[in-house]
């Protein structure tokens, strides 16, 4: 963020816009001001409690506008925070006492095992009974919980988190105090409770091993690149899926930049581009990704590396729109310019190569796209240090397209090694692990392995229905599948239970007005007649053939092949 005069006058102008009215307020605004520049940033932050109160209350609330104007401050602190890290020697225990409100405490204890991130600059200590003593007065408010954070430090896998000693830095001189940068992500390890309404979590800051943050972290990096100034938040937010807020920054800095500065705004019409194609707005995504075409044609380097990434995200756009052959053209101008390229990024050409294989994948041209997907592989093998979530998902893209190729057995060897990957990587039980039994489930039963595919797709049903939020669309479709499989060897009472309750399911999930809920009725209605049980029959296919004329009364093949079942399990009965 640029620390000039412009990006000053908006914080303290806001500084007295949001404190208006309070005694003595002004006076402190007044020397904030003045001497602004002859105290560090978290000599202020630790001055007094409106400023830190402030800063923190505008990050976690997201306001955008009132991050735009404090930008200058947080962008101060944060580097201030950079400048001062040093990784620990030794194992130690944080501590931070907060106050949540009752839903936000849910939602935190649904996120036990997973990542938690604090958008805001957090204040730990060493001290604690400090920090509980800060926890436990939420008994003077019986619609809080109080909550004490310990935040586990082992110099062995801290890679991630970025925190500074407030020794010798605070208004105070305070002792063993400690703050972390905003966006901070830890792993939430455990929760219990210590009394009625306090609770205690138990916090490790995230690893370089840790595959969720890998992915994270990778998805940042490529959303950053190149980036300069204030522009990086509105690359975070895109990042994160806010796309409103990224589009409502990504505006107010277009608005302000200078048309002389070619580079910077389009650098921002490209991530405006990339807001609008988020959005679904491929239309005027396309008209972003032009502006950024005609300004780097008047740059010096129309072959710049930065036209990679545009080529890419215009046949991303042509892919969405299904128009593959112009996808094609431009994911091959993306590559012409890489393979000339003295300066080549080899993560950036492995995302060209993985375009690449999946134009061909949908262009059902499945060697090319196994070419592309083995070349974007060898790169991924090659890298160090591994990044096992874009190794797994280039191996599990082979799978899929030897799959295609009816390589039944190729791809079951692929999908194993997908499976181990995921074992050695992940958490047990890790929601990320489905995706592997149900491939697995898939191929084995194309391989008539009926019993191991059953086996896989009871696997991946466990997790999901232990999961939080359980998904029931696809609990629905891997109980159907397993139906399936029972029916094709003959177990007439397992394919009812298991049909029944994917009913069950898909009755629960946001896809019960689907023509498969028809077709479900109808295959219970065959499985009935089959074990003579005709009137069961005769009411399943009537919900079937109901169904159906609700949600398809187009489809006349499935509505007359529904029709054709009722006659002929009349004809027996008669």
């Amino acid at each position: 963020m640029e620390g000039d005069d412009k990006a000053k006058k908006e914080l303290f102008q806001f500084c007295r816009k949001t404190n208006i009215g309070i005694l003595g307020r002004m006076k402190i605004i007044g020397e904030f001001e003045r001497y602004y520049d002859a105290h560090t940033p978290i000599w202020w932050y630790t001055r007094d409690s409106f400023i830190h109160n402030m800063i923190n209350r505008v990050l976690r609330l997201q306001d955008i506008d009132a991050i735009i104007q404090t930008r200058l401050f947080i962008q101060d602190l944060h580097q201030q925070i950079e400048r001062l890290y040093e990784p620990p020697s030794k194992k130690m225990i944080l501590y931070r006492g907060q106050e949540l409100s009752y839903g936000d405490f849910q939602q935190l204890r649904q996120l036990k095992g997973g990542l938690y991130s604090f958008h805001y600059f957090l204040s730990t200590t060493m001290d604690r009974d400090a920090a509980l003593t800060f926890a436990q007065k939420t008994r003077q408010d019986s619609r809080l919980i109080g909550i004490i954070y310990h935040i586990n430090i082992d110099p062995v896998s801290l890679k991630s988190a970025l925190f500074a000693s407030l020794d010798n830095e605070s208004y105070d001189k305070v002792e063993n105090e400690f703050l972390f940068t905003m966006f901070t992500v830890f792993r939430v390890e455990e929760i219990k409770q210590l009394e009625p309404e306090l609770w205690q979590v138990e916090l490790s800051p995230t690893s370089d091993k840790d595959e969720d943050l890998k992915k994270l972290t990778e998805n940042i990096r490529q959303a950053t690149q190149g980036s300069t100034g204030w522009s990086r938040l509105g690359k975070m937010l895109l990042t994160m899926g806010k796309f409103d807020k990224a589009e409502k920054v990504l505006q107010i800095l277009i608005n302000k930049s200078s048309e002389d500065d070619l580079e910077e705004l389009g650098h921002l019409y490209h991530l405006m581009g990339l807001v609008k194609e988020n959005k679904k707005e491929y239309d005027q995504a396309m008209i972003f990704y032009e502006k950024v075409l005609n300004i780097y044609r008047l740059l010096p380097d129309s072959n710049h590396l930065h036209l990679t990434k545009l080529y890419n995200d215009i046949g991303s756009v042509y892919l969405f729109k299904k128009e593959y052959s112009k996808a094609l053209e431009y994911y091959e101008m993306a590559l012409n310019i890489q393979e000339k390229s003295n300066l080549l990024n080899y993560s950036d050409l492995a995302m060209t190569y993985g375009n690449l294989a999946e134009i061909h994948k949908y262009l059902r041209d499945y060697s090319q796209s196994l070419r592309f997907y083995q070349k974007e592989l060898n790169i991924y093998k090659k890298s160090t240090p591994v990044n096992y979530l874009k190794l797994v998902t280039s191996y599990e893209n082979i799978a899929e397209i030897t799959y295609h190729m009816k390589e039944y057995s190729e791809a079951l060897k692929l999908f194993r090694k997908v499976s181990k990957i995921r074992e050695d990587h992940l958490p047990r039980n890790n929601t990320k692990t489905v995706i592997s039994y149900k491939n697995l489930g898939k191929v084995l039963d194309k391989l008539g392995y009926y019993v191991e595919a059953i086996e896989h797709y009871q696997y991946a049903r466990y997790i999901l229905a232990k999961s939080a939020p359980v998904n029931f669309s696809e609990l629905t479709m891997i109980c159907y599948k397993m139906a399936e499989i029972y029916k094709k060897i003959g177990n007439k009472l397992k394919t009812l239970e298991i049909y029944q309750e994917t009913l069950i399911n898909l009755d629960r999930s946001s896809h019960r007005k689907r023509p498969i809920s028809a077709t479900i009725r109808d295959n219970i209605g065959q499985v009935y007649e089959s074990i003579g049980e005709y009137e069961r029959a005769i009411m399943s296919y009537r919900q079937a053939i109901q169904i159906e004329q609700l949600l398809s009364p187009q489809n006349d093949f499935q509505l007359q092949l529904y029709k054709k079942h009722l006659a002929q399990v009349r004809i027996k009965i008669k």
